[in-house]
């Protein structure tokens, strides 16, 4: 990932948090992201409040299959998902975040096979009808890492 990436998500990530700072009801003490361990990996689940995954403008789409799509679907693959939810961390592995409940998510490693246009066809990833984040995916994997504004 670039430093001008980082540093977007980083921004983004502080703004996250400081927009939590001037509410004055019960939510004003809660923090915008809780995270939990995933058993056996380093992996966190991302449970936002709402008001952050408002803030976030969080949104989700499902995993396809590739059947139906004709000679266009690149050999190897099996599953089609918009390439805007798509995330490479540090050492350039590809990873998605799957919605496991109402505004938490986790994230789970892909096998890209093409990227044509805005698709990623997938050698391996989660199950079709799975629901993945399109909209907010870097923001979730700067709560995920602990990355505040200042770094």
């Amino acid at each position: 990932m670039t430093l001008r990436r980082w540093t977007v998500v980083a921004l983004v990530v502080s703004s996250l948090l400081a927009g939590c700072q001037g509410e004055d009801d019960a939510t004003a003490d809660a923090e915008p992201a809780t995270l939990t361990p995933v058993a056996e990996t380093d992996r966190f689940t991302v449970e936002l409040t709402a008001d952050a995954a408002d803030r976030l403008g969080v949104r989700t789409t499902g995993i396809r299959g590739v059947g139906g799509q004709g000679s266009a679907v690149p050999a190897g693959s099996r599953l089609v998902m918009p390439y805007a939810g798509v995330i490479y961390d540090a050492d350039g592995s590809t990873w998605t975040y799957v919605e496991t409940a109402a505004n938490t998510f986790t994230r789970q490693q892909l096998r890209i096979t093409s990227v044509v246009g805005s698709r990623a066809y997938l050698r391996s990833g989660p199950e079709e009808g799975t629901r993945i984040v399109v909209v907010g995916a870097p923001e979730l994997f700067g709560a995920e890492y602990q990355i505040a504004g200042e770094e």
